[in-house]
C-alpha cells in the first residue's frame, strides 16, 4: 500500500507523516465584547500532511520535489484508508545529510495543504 500517491506518482514511504484536520472560519469569527464566541465555521476537515524522509537518494529527492512542484495536485494519501483532495505544497525542504564518490543522501521534508 502506498502511503502519499501525487498526480498517480507513487512517492517513496516516509519516515515521518502527520495528518492534521482543520477547520476553516469566515471572517465573521470572533469575540463579542463579554467574551462569548461567535463561530461560523466555513468548512471543516480540510487536510494538512506534513511528511518527511531522512534518507533518500538523489533520485527519489528529485521525484518528490518534482511531484510536489505544480500549482495545484491530486493527492491520494492513508488516514486510516485512502482519501483523496486537491492540494499544493507548502514549504519544501532538502537538506544535503551526506555525499561520497558521487552518491548523496538526502533529508526531504515537504507540507501539503487542501485547497
Amino acid at each position: 500500500m502506498d502511503i502519499l500517491v501525487i498526480d498517480g506518482v507513487a512517492l517513496p514511504t516516509p519516515n515521518e507523516y502527520k495528518v492534521q484536520l482543520s477547520d476553516l472560519d469566515s471572517s465573521g469569527t470572533g469575540r463579542t465584547e463579554d467574551g462569548i464566541l461567535v463561530r461560523e465555521r466555513v468548512r471543516g476537515g480540510v487536510a494538512k500532511i506534513s511528511v518527511s524522509w531522512a534518507a533518500l537518494s538523489t533520485a527519489d529527492c528529485a521525484r518528490v520535489l518534482n511531484a510536489t512542484a505544480p500549482d495545484s495536485m491530486q493527492v491520494a494519501y492513508f488516514f486510516g484508508g485512502t482519501r483523496t483532495a486537491k492540494m499544493y505544497a507548502g514549504d519544501r525542504t532538502a537538506d544535503l545529510k551526506a555525499a561520497r564518490e558521487g552518491r548523496a543522501v538526502w533529508e526531504v521534508a515537504v507540507n501539503l495543504i487542501e485547497y
